[in-house]
């Protein structure tokens, strides 16, 4: 009779627990109410682990550090946006041509040595003068064999440099950028005309006539290595040319 009771209690306390009844009737029916989890338990089963499918927080993206090497449309996102501050600007505030290594060549010098189409006939003479070399325009493809007739352009400008965060930098720190031959993007010789065209504009507001999916890649890569930023026009523009593009940006940043 005992056995047949007990069955009954256990039947009614798996109907009430069906149909969301308070565990407690249970027990006033002289039965335990099952444990949270006991049928799991008894069937050896373990809560379901997460493996990853809950939507994580979105990534913080710190500054760039050490050497990046990413799409070019990663590059892009990873540049700081802000309003560009020009206010202040001054040329001097970038000590540019400087002879770093002490040889008597000064930046532009330097430049041009590197680039000359003629490495083996190029010579610097007395005052570091230039003889023997030839050099092709990356803007507009010119080509000359008298370096006085072309500009050495940062190709980011120093006035969009200072107006995307270099006017927070030190003295020293300018200059380093102003005179940077520890990346073949950051300086490139080109005709005068073409440097003045340019002047102090961005990818938003003037390109090169050749090459211009390499130019957006240069410009992007100059300013995720000097962790420098871009207004919301700027780096609209740039999203969509280097989707156009494509490639990737491969840099080591500056300290």
């Amino acid at each position: 009779m005992d056995r047949v009771r007990g069955r009954v209690v256990a039947l009614l306390a798996c109907l009430l627990l069906a149909t969301g009844c308070d565990p407690g009737a249970v027990r006033a029916l002289g039965g335990e109410a099952p444990r949270a989890g006991a049928d799991r338990q008894d069937r050896g089963q373990h809560p379901r682990q997460d493996h990853g499918q809950r939507d994580r927080p979105a990534r913080v993206v710190a500054p760039p550090r050490g050497r990046v090497d990413v799409p070019v449309t990663r590059a892009v996102r990873m540049l700081r946006r802000a309003p560009e501050r020009s206010a202040g600007y001054e040329r001097d505030a970038f000590a540019h041509w400087t002879d770093a290594d002490g040889d008597g060549c000064d930046t532009r010098d330097e430049v041009l040595l590197d680039e000359s189409l003629r490495p083996r006939r190029t010579r610097a003479g007395e005052d570091c003068r230039i003889t023997g070399g030839a050099w092709r325009s990356a803007y507009d493809g010119e080509r000359t064999r008298d370096p006085s007739t072309f500009d050495v352009d940062h190709v980011v400008p120093l006035a969009d440099a200072w107006g995307s965060g270099a006017r927070a930098w030190t003295d020293a720190r300018r200059e380093r950028f102003a005179n940077d031959l520890g990346d073949p993007r950051s300086l490139v010789a080109v005709t005068a005309s073409s440097n003045r065209s340019k002047s102090d504009r961005d990818p938003a507001e003037w390109l090169p006539d050749l090459a211009r999916c390499r130019y957006v890649r240069d410009w992007v890569a100059v300013k995720v290595r000097w962790d420098l930023a871009a207004d919301a026009t700027e780096r609209s523009v740039l999203t969509r040319r280097a989707r156009g593009c494509g490639g990737r940006v491969v840099v080591r940043v500056a300290r």
